[in-house]
């Protein structure tokens, strides 16, 4: 059984064993293994099997964080060697089913996770280096939402948390890029299913005045709310408040812009002036030469600084964040970054208002798939009509505006619609259940070809013309009859006193269709491969059939519904083939049992006649 004491005993082996496995010797280290570690396991005993499962798993452990206490120039050559030395056990152990389970797949991430979060982002930046060069035999097997994909997941963004957006980009976006590789596009761990924000990001802020500008500064620095939380647009009525504020910042903007321009052509023609006088001419602005040398000579000091820190003239100025204060607010309107900046950030809020409108959302709607048990949620409120005129003329706005404050604006504008018509892609694509990216295989493309030429075939069947009908009415004794008949006038037929108005006696019917040898032997049911002599006798049984019918109506009308058969007669028809039943048997029981039946009768049972003229009339 297990206890204490065989505990201790197994571990202080296995940590003995582990040891000489890390020391340094010429043998192989799968060697040592076999010879130290692996006998460990030979025992086929379930109890003492789990023992030296959990006694294996704690000496590593043990191990991983003597070793995290080392300086970092020591810490990663022995973090290194036990890592491989796990991964060699594991492999080893799996060469035989028995001793397979011994030692946890995802130990050696297990081992790594522990290390990482006692050390500094410079050594678990090395140590991620072990991880991206050792993907392969570290990730073998690996299943997103169990075992080693939850703690790689883990580890991962553990450090991303820990890590700076301003000073370890490179670090984050190895991280990023990393999980990107490993697990596929529609694990929802990388999606965000649920449209969770980051809202740890809060803006401060805070005016020491209350003028018409502290207004338009808090109400500016106010839209940050909404912007790291759309979802507050969609309560008490923010949405209007919202789109209020940010008309307002367009137009303010819109007004520097202005100002600039009148500027710049100010000083155009100030420049103008400069190059008239050294040709003799007299500028009426050359006496502000003097200010416009000494900004110039301020410029050209400005250029020399970025050029001894070292910034190119395509720098572009990067702010992690900005600064709140109100004394540097108008300073901040009339950077042009500053600007293109929070542009940027209200085409990004736009372009998510419009996948509110109520085309959009109807074109989600039909993406999703009915079967789907965890959808993209959708916010529960739509754009109105004037909501979306102000929308559409913002994102127009904003564009050029775009395209006046950015040198290059055309590219610029460009690469921003591009950016923006991709992002609208991937929530299309979240909303359509995250469908597939990868490449499908040679043989699963040879089945989706077959399948599609065979729709083409079937399309093409079915779209073809049809033969046109060669009977209209059905057969060609009733086509005739109807042919020959077109143009007659129905009612003056019926107006006719010489012609017959009572069909033919039954009995002669029945003496003419057994003289055609009714029912054929080879039966009334069409066949594709029957001839043309088949054809017409199946044709002539279908004929005299319906003749039979059709006269029999007359006076053996009740036996319609439920023809009257003696009990022996039944059973007899009854153990026959539904095929080779005979209409004529039928037939001819009626008028051997009710020989007197007639319409007349039927109907009198049903209801009376009135007098014996309307019978007589009847009967004609």
């Amino acid at each position: 059984k297990m206890n204490a004491n065989s505990f201790e005993v197994l571990a202080n082996k296995i940590e003995k064993a582990v040891n000489v496995c890390l020391s340094d010797s010429e043998e192989p280290i799968d060697s040592r293994l076999r010879r130290t570690l692996v006998p460990l396991a030979s025992s086929q005993s379930k109890e003492v099997f789990t023992l030296r499962k959990a006694t294996l798993e704690y000496v590593f452990k043990k191990i991983g964080l003597r070793i995290s206490n080392l300086p970092s120039q020591e810490l990663l050559p022995q973090a290194f060697k036990l890592l491989n030395m796990i991964l060699d056990l594991i492999e080893i152990l799996g060469e035989n089913k028995s001793e397979k389970e011994l030692c946890e797949q995802s130990l050696s991430l297990t081992i790594l996770e522990e290390i990482m979060d006692t050390q500094s982002l410079d050594v678990c930046e090395h140590l991620f280096l072990y991880l991206e060069q050792n993907k392969q035999r570290l990730l073998v097997d690996l299943k997103p939402t169990v075992g080693k994909g939850l703690i790689l997941l883990r580890l991962c963004n553990e450090l991303v948390r820990r890590t700076s957006k301003s000073n370890n980009n490179g670090f984050r976006g190895r991280i990023m890029m990393f999980l990107s590789n490993t697990y596929a596009l529609g694990e929802v761990s990388g999606v965000n299913k649920g449209g969770e924000c980051n809202v740890d990001n809060v803006t401060t802020f805070s005016a020491s005045s209350n003028d018409e500008d502290a207004e338009f500064y808090s109400n500016f620095w106010r839209l940050q709310t909404y912007f790291s939380n759309p979802l507050k647009m969609g309560k008490d009525f923010n949405l209007e408040h919202v789109l209020k504020i940010i008309v307002l910042v367009v137009d303010r903007f819109q007004e520097i812009i202005a100002r600039e321009k009148i500027k710049e052509a100010e000083e155009n023609l100030c420049e103008m002036g400069e190059r008239g006088n050294k040709s003799g001419e007299i500028s009426p602005k050359s006496n502000n030469g003097f200010v416009r040398d000494k900004k110039r000579q301020s410029v050209s000091q400005d250029e020399e600084q970025d050029e001894t820190f070292g910034f190119s003239k395509d720098y572009v100025k990067y702010f992690p964040k900005y600064l709140t204060s109100y004394a540097l607010f108008n300073k901040e309107i009339s950077d042009r970054n500053f600007r293109r900046t929070v542009l940027v950030q209200i085409l990004i809020i736009l372009q998510y208002l419009m996948g509110l409108f109520p085309d959009e959302q109807s074109r989600i709607s039909k993406a999703k798939k009915p079967a789907d048990n965890n959808p993209v949620q959708l916010p529960a409120y739509t754009i109105s009509e004037s909501q979306q005129t102000v929308i559409m003329d913002l994102w127009e706005k904003i564009f050029k505006q775009l395209g006046e404050i950015t040198s290059n604006g055309h590219y610029f504008t460009r690469t921003v619609r591009h950016i923006l018509c991709m992002e609208k892609r991937w929530n299309f694509w979240k909303y359509a259940n995250n469908c597939a990216f990868e490449k499908i295989t040679e043989p699963k493309r040879k089945e989706l070809k077959d399948r599609y030429d065979q729709g083409l075939r079937k399309k093409a069947r079915l779209t073809e013309s049809l033969e046109p009908i060669k009977f209209t009415m059905g057969s060609e004794k009733l086509t005739t009859l109807w042919e020959s008949h077109k143009n007659v006038d129905g009612v003056a037929i019926l107006a006719d006193k010489t012609r017959m108005r009572t069909a033919p006696e039954f009995k002669k019917v029945y003496e003419k269709i057994k003289v055609d040898n009714y029912p054929p032997t080879i039966g009334i049911i069409f066949d594709p491969s029957d001839s043309a002599e088949e054809k017409q006798i199946k044709d002539k049984g279908w004929v005299n059939r319906w003749y039979a019918l059709r006269t029999a109506r007359q006076d053996y009308l009740l036996h319609f519904n439920k023809p009257a058969v003696k009990k022996e007669s039944k059973n007899k028809v009854a153990k026959e083939p539904e095929e080779k039943k005979d209409d004529v048997d039928y037939i001819k029981m009626m008028i051997d049992e009710n020989p007197t039946c007639t319409s007349v009768t039927s109907v009198s049972k049903k209801q009376p006649v009135e007098n014996d003229a309307t019978n007589a009339e009847h009967k004609q």
